[in-house]
């Protein structure tokens, strides 16, 4: 349209008539800065680095063997059966219900056929099955090993077992404690 629309007389038809400001409106939305700023790259680096730090030390804490030996010494609520071994040597069964763990010490072992060692085991209190807990070479006169999950073990057996291994106890026992759990 140019020249004069006579149904509007102020309209002069002047050549941006069909802008009606939009370039200002353009020109604004370009101008105008972000109110966001962009994260740097920086930041997603540390932020990934703290993840896989964090990670590494939760898989080392999980993987770093236990020491419930130390766990069940340190224990208020200890419980102690002691009893001496059949041919010799001395047996002490440690437990804490607190610390859910439990430790057996051997001392005074006497001296063995190098075929044969001696072997803890760990008895279910819901199936009775044997897990073997540690081996004694036979020259060993001494031994310590540590357990947990104590409400699961009804009794500790020690026997005297081959040296090429056995799965299960295939001697008579030495001697079978209780655990605290158990009673």
């Amino acid at each position: 349209m140019s020249g004069t629309d006579p149904a509007y007389p102020e309209y002069r038809g002047d050549e941006n008539d069909e802008n009606l400001g939009m370039d200002l409106v353009d020109q604004v939305s370009l101008d105008a800065e972000s109110t966001r700023k962009p994260v740097k790259k920086w930041v997603l680096g540390v932020a990934a680095l703290a993840i896989i730090l964090i990670g590494i030390i939760i898989l080392v804490a999980n993987l770093v063997p236990k020491n419930y030996v130390s766990k069940v010494d340190g224990a208020k609520d200890k419980a102690v059966v002691q009893a001496d071994l059949e041919g010799g040597g001395h047996a002490v069964l440690s437990t804490s219900a607190k610390a859910d763990a439990g430790s057996v010490a051997l001392t005074q072992l006497p001296a063995i056929d190098p075929t044969e060692r001696y072997t803890i085991w760990l008895i279910a209190a819901d199936t009775d099955r044997p897990t073997l807990l540690k081996t004694l070479d036979a020259g060993s006169e001494s031994g310590t090993a540590g357990f947990n999950d104590i409400a699961s073990v009804a009794s500790v057996l020690i026997s005297l077992e081959p040296s090429d291994g056995s799965t299960t106890p295939s001697s008579e026992p030495l001697i079978i404690m209780d655990t605290a759990a158990s009673n």
